[in-house]
């Protein structure tokens, strides 16, 4: 009975809660993906997948596995058994249903709300008109000058472009069609100059449709594709550890456009995903585009000679413009899917072939690494359904003979339990330039076993923890020896309140490294301990609170550091401007003492720097509905370090303590 009064509360307030606490899931999403990854990546089409569903939420009587795979945050053995209940019920009459469906719990529940309907089914012909388009026009710089814009001795500048970074953006979308163009222009690039006389660096444009007879999704252009559990192909955005400790699998066997200005890890070319018999869908796919190489010389008969293949997209000077689209990658391949009743088979196999001859610089950690003009990969993946146990897997393997494989199983155990546990096996020669399965590091070189565990006695309260043990058998980058680590958090969530909710969380990983000076193996301890806590004031004032500590124990070197902030946002009912301001204060010794966090800014756009250093820092992102259809955003960022005079570095340089960000957006919807 509580569980139906506090899902009924919810849905009263659902309509609004996605824009008053400024999608506090969407943040604690990419919150968790930035503290777990090295690379600076694209988070836009996380941002416009969520926000899109928002307006246009997902109708649970009529929709797919793959529309649902959208959302991120629910898994495969949720969305089963989703389907599961509604082929054995009927259409669902109301959300309240979703509590009896085993893996839906009231959080679960309420992350879903923003995004989801159960509306009557809506006629072809209406869906069909229901087209929606927008522009978005976006410009950021800093205000400080750096030191690639600034005249030499020579009188001459390093950079060949201005310190603006523009973004255009068209897209038209409705539940059949999809299209879009992305364009982009880095800071210190050309554009419409003698370098860039099509003005923009980077363009990515696509078309789609679904839906259509036997045809379930075919596009053309950019596109990104998940297979499995991504041991064969993930190139799309993927999630690892983090605190929600049972979604450990990955929900593949899809293809999607890519929408971002993320200049690598897509393809380019057509995609087609069908359902020739009932039960058996087949996506096969051919993409051949050019990338950017470091050329390490033109051989006798013209062909190139590249050392690796780059993935910055930067061409700002005329040696990275030498680089630009040198080399040639084709990509084909195939996977088909097999579902009888509980179980699915599916099976996969890709193509890479690349023009011009691999030179890459060999060491002791990387001589197992891909090295030449072609490979071939293969792959079997599983999901078996049983009761309340959700079994996954796949393995797979390289044209070298390396292989690689998963395993793992979700469990519900009752209402209140849950648990996964995984165990993961890479082995060190196994190569896949699209792999990207649940790991430490990566899908190669790593033994791992996790086990998660989630309670929840009340609504009001849930605890959730994992235990991550891995190694790495062979060497890696910056330690010449086989390693060993452990990962652990434990997370307790309250929600006191409607309004009010917070939470706890301590997170410690070890891992063995090397020792610059003696070059001994040694552990290296980091400890996370973070308290958070949202709240409201009314319907227009949302506020939040974090502190959170950081420690590093290596060898007799300590470390500590924290950061501490304070999140004020205002969205009147009615009312044409909105904003959200935060004030940071942070101090940490060095870069592996860093703290992420999440920060809001202009829609479909997206910041989460690693605070390290000693400062403050202060923001505003404000919103204005100009006129009907058409709002400006606008982000100024400022930030003082107290303990150094030069900030960034090489020509990116600024002289001085401060550094002030400034970011304008106009969208036009139509």
């Amino acid at each position: 009975m509580k569980q139906v009064i506090v899902i009924c509360i919810f849905l009263t307030f659902s309509l609004n809660s996605f824009g008053q606490e400024n999608n506090i899931l969407l943040e604690e999403i990419i919150e968790r993906i930035a503290e777990e990854s090295e690379e600076e990546l694209d988070y836009a089409e996380l941002h416009e997948a969520l926000y899109h569903f928002a307006e246009n939420p997902i109708n649970l009587n009529k929709t797919s596995k793959e529309e649902l795979r959208d959302l991120y945050f629910l898994n495969a053995y949720q969305i089963d058994k989703l389907f599961a209940h509604i082929s054995k019920n009927g259409k669902l009459l109301s959300y309240l249903e979703l509590q009896t469906i085993a893996g839906f719990d009231v959080q679960t529940i309420q992350n879903l709300l923003p995004f989801i309907s159960v509306n009557a089914k809506v006629s072809s012909k209406q869906l069909l008109t229901n087209i929606k388009q927008y522009i978005i026009i976006r410009d950021q710089f800093y205000l400080q000058e750096q030191k690639g814009y600034l005249p030499d001795k020579d009188n001459k500048k390093h950079y060949l472009g201005n310190p603006h970074r523009t973004y255009f953006k068209y897209r038209l979308k409705n539940n059949y069609l999809q299209a879009g163009i992305t364009a982009e222009k880095d800071e210190g690039e050309n554009f419409l100059g003698p370098n860039q006389p099509y003005g923009f660096d980077f363009y990515s444009a696509h078309l789609q449709a679904k839906n259509i007879g036997k045809i379930k999704n075919v596009i053309i252009g950019d596109y990104q594709m998940n297979f499995g559990q991504g041991v064969v192909m993930q190139s799309g955005m993927s999630f690892g550890k983090s605190s929600e400790v049972i979604n450990i699998q990955k929900s593949g066997n899809l293809i999607k456009a890519h929408t971002a200005a993320a200049e690598n890890l897509f393809f380019r070319g057509t995609a087609i995903q069908i359902e020739p018999l009932k039960n058996l869908e087949i996506i096969a796919f051919y993409s051949s585009h050019k990338v950017d190489a470091n050329i390490v010389d033109t051989l006798d008969n013209n062909e190139l000679s590249f050392s690796s293949i780059q993935g910055t997209g930067m061409h700002r000077t005329e040696s990275e413009l030498l680089d630009k689209n040198v080399i040639l990658q084709n990509h084909y391949g195939m996977h088909a899917n097999y579902n009888l009743k509980n179980l699915n088979i599916g099976g996969s196999y890709y193509m890479t072939r690349i023009d011009g001859k691999y030179e890459k610089s060999i060491s002791p950690y990387n001589q197992f690494d891909f090295n030449g003009n072609s490979n071939q990969n293969f792959g079997l993946d599983y999901q078996y359904l049983h009761k309340n146990m959700n079994f996954f897997g796949e393995v797979g393997k390289s044209e070298n003979g390396g292989d690689a494989h998963i395993n793992g199983v979700m469990l519900g155990l009752d209402k209140s339990l849950s648990a996964s546990l995984l165990y993961r096996d890479y082995g060190k020669e196994y190569q896949s330039e699209y792999a990207n399965s649940f790991a430490e590091r990566s899908s190669q070189n790593e033994k791992g076993l996790y086990f998660g565990l989630e309670f929840t006695p009340n609504p009001k309260f849930k605890i959730k923890g994992y235990a991550d043990n891995y190694e790495f058998p062979w060497l890696r980058y910056g330690v010449d020896a086989p390693t060993k680590g452990n990962d652990y958090l434990l997370q307790a969530d309250y929600k006191i309140n409607r309004a009010t909710k917070m939470y706890v969380r301590f997170k410690t990983e070890t891992k063995e490294e090397e020792m610059s000076e003696s070059s001994l193996i040694s552990n290296k301890r980091k400890d996370n301990f973070r308290f958070h806590i949202n709240y409201k004031e009314g319907e227009n004032w949302a506020f939040a609170n974090r502190f959170e500590t950081t420690s590093i124990h290596f060898d007799e070197n300590k470390e500590q550091g924290y950061m501490l902030y304070q999140d004020v946002k205002y969205k009147p009912l009615f009312g044409k401007i909105t904003f959200s301001s935060r004030y940071i204060i942070f101090n940490t010794p060095t870069y592996d003492s860093r703290i992420y966090a999440y920060e809001n800014d202009v829609l479909y756009g997206y910041s989460i720097p690693a605070y390290y250093g000693k400062g403050s820092k202060i923001y505003l992102v404000a919103k204005c509905n100009i006129i009907r259809n058409l709002d400006f955003w606008l982000r100024i960022a400022h930030t003082t370090y107290t303990d150094r005079e030069v900030l960034k570095s090489g020509w990116d340089e600024i002289n001085g303590n401060k550094m002030t960000e400034l970011k304008l957006q106009l969208r036009y919807k139509f």
